[in-house]
């Protein structure tokens, strides 16, 4: 039924301004419309969008919230990290992200944090 559908990524944020101007400034994300007082939907690669809503209650989940499919994840966490992202670096058994922050695999991926404690995910497929 819905596999056809689009799909938002629908983020908690403490703080509007704050939130956008990492996911816009940061991230590079355009705003797409802001629909409602503390609501702001951004547009992200191929037509797919994020929304932010403002919760001050937010408690930040402890998994990956979204994650987005990048063509060279080296060269994205490289930009990102010029833009002063940080990156979350990972050492357990069989999970241990590189000096680049990269988990290698058949799929490379790499984590980072918003202002809010959102884990998001970069994936190279």
């Amino acid at each position: 039924m819905l596999g056809n559908a689009r799909v938002t990524a629908t983020i908690a944020v403490r703080d509007a301004q704050v939130a956008r101007t990492f996911y816009v400034e940061d991230l590079g994300l355009a705003i797409a419309m802001e629909p409602a007082p503390g609501v702001t939907l951004l547009s992200a690669g191929a037509g797919t969008m994020v929304m932010l809503y403002v919760r001050p209650d937010h408690v930040p989940s402890a998994a990956t919230i979204a994650t987005f499919d990048v063509p060279d994840i080296a060269a994205a966490v490289a930009g990102l990290e010029q833009r002063g992202v940080k990156f979350e670096d990972y050492d357990l058994p069989d999970f241990k992200t590189g000096p680049d922050h990269i988990l290698e695999g058949e799929t490379k991926l790499a984590w980072l944090t918003d202002p809010d404690g959102n884990i998001i995910g970069l994936a190279q497929m």
